[in-house]
């Protein structure tokens, strides 16, 4: 239900029943899906901005024959202050984002991005850093 809720600011409302820990002044697009088992691991700082279609997933786990080579893995994702993911982004367990960084739409961020940077691609690497004022 939060995901298509039509008003943004109840999208974040219903978000936050979940347990997903999310600042003030961020929005929070349509069809987000946020992690379901571990939503509480999930933190997004204030003013941040989460575009629509976007995955953030903190666990991963092999299938039943590849559990031995992939382990379950369950780790935190941070979305910094001010962070920009822009449509259709993926982004996956362990991974924080910088602040002030900006990811471009349809990235796959495996690993952390510094902040006040703008990251593409898949995976999503670093393509320009910009000057702290």
């Amino acid at each position: 239900m939060a995901s298509n809720f039509p008003v943004p600011s109840w999208r974040v409302k219903l978000h936050r029943m979940r347990g997903i820990n999310i600042g003030i002044d961020v929005y929070i697009g349509y069809d987000v899906i946020f992690d379901r088992i571990h939503p509480e691991l999930i933190t997004i700082d204030d003013f941040a901005e989460i575009g629509d279609r976007c995955i953030i997933s903190v666990h991963s786990r092999g299938s039943l024959l590849l559990r031995d080579r992939y382990p379950r893995s369950v780790q935190p994702v941070n979305i910094g202050k001010g962070a920009w993911v822009a449509p259709a982004c993926i982004i996956l367990q362990g991974v924080t984002i910088g602040e002030k960084t900006v990811i471009g739409t349809g990235a796959v961020v495996t690993k952390s991005i510094p902040p006040n940077c703008v990251a593409v691609g898949i995976p999503a690497k670093v393509i320009k850093q910009f000057s702290v004022e």
